[in-house]
């Protein structure tokens, strides 16, 4: 994986350091500081809302098999979340989880409640914005659907199975983290076309990928690497931590997260040291007491 940016100073709100987004060192001190604030904007954040629709994109191909959202998620009003004054976005119903009980899509879904506001920096991440972005998300991609329907249903994404063969890997194409890789096939299990493959794009419109957001974090592409001989394969790359590959996003003993945040849903890292994006040193700490939603994951707050 290519070498993380560390952000520790204040001035760059908002934009967080994360696993892949660093261009080459250049012997040019001039060239190296230019190619290092174009990596910066592109990884651009938004309060943390694109790498945790990225990370929830990645959740739901690995836990429902599939890139359905209008049929897997719903916008509903949750008691549960009291000081949130909108609908939540939750799976639905009818959603069938293939893996996990889903847990990694619901612990990403829970950060929608507006209490986590008081647990993190809202520069790094920002409940009500995550909660805001879901549902309009949620509609916008349904909406693209029926367009695509109506008007190019050559181009709708196929009924389909996904299956994670590969990663967290860097894949070499400058994205904003570490690749996911998936098996792609019909649902009889025979493998998609290059075409159908790339129609699995446009399932991709929840999580702001292309012109629904040019979300950076998502990074679609088709591949070989880590791809059974014979099928079809494509990857996306959400932000490192948030789909529980464990892995540090800093060089050193004492690890920081790119959204101070960790999925752990074994708790096996609860208590130990790590560095807030703002510098500080702490431990790793639960708010599942307090605010279940947010149960699997931990906080370097």
């Amino acid at each position: 994986m290519k070498k993380l940016l560390s952000l520790l100073g204040a001035g760059f709100l908002g934009i967080s350091a994360l696993q892949g987004c660093a261009a080459s060192v250049s012997t040019d001190e001039a060239e190296s500081k230019a190619k290092t604030e174009q990596a910066l904007t592109a990884c651009y954040t938004n309060s943390g809302v694109a790498p945790s629709k990225a990370a929830l994109a990645v959740a739901m191909a690995s836990e429902l098999g599939r890139w359905e959202p209008s049929k897997d998620l719903v916008a509903v009003k949750v008691p549960g979340m009291p000081r949130n004054t909108q609908p939540v976005v939750q799976l639905s119903p009818n959603a069938v989880c293939v893996a996990n009980n889903c847990a990694n899509i619901k612990a990403l879904l829970g950060q929608q409640d507006w209490r986590m506001n008081s647990v993190v920096d809202q520069n790094v991440f920002n409940a009500v914005n995550f909660n805001g972005e879901l549902t309009n998300s949620l509609g916008r991609h349904s909406q693209k659907i029926t367009d695509l329907a109506r008007n190019s249903p050559k181009s709708l994404p196929p009924a389909h199975k996904l299956k994670l063969v590969g990663g967290p890997v860097n894949l070499g194409v400058g994205a904003c983290g570490p690749h996911y890789v998936y098996q792609a096939d019909h649902l009889d299990g025979t493998p998609l076309t290059t075409t159908e493959a790339n129609n699995l794009a446009n399932d991709l419109c929840m999580f702001d990928y292309g012109t629904c957001g040019n979300n950076p974090y998502i990074k679609f592409v088709l591949t070989t690497q880590g791809c059974p001989t014979g099928r079809t394969c494509v990857a996306i790359d959400p932000t490192d931590g948030d789909n529980g590959s464990g892995t540090t996003t800093t060089a050193g003993s004492v690890p920081s997260y790119p959204l101070n945040r960790l999925y752990d849903p074994t708790n096996n890292k609860l208590g130990s040291q790590c560095v807030t994006t703002a510098g500080k040193l702490t431990t790793l700490s639960s708010r599942c007491a307090a605010i279940t939603s947010t149960c699997g994951y931990l906080y370097c707050v």
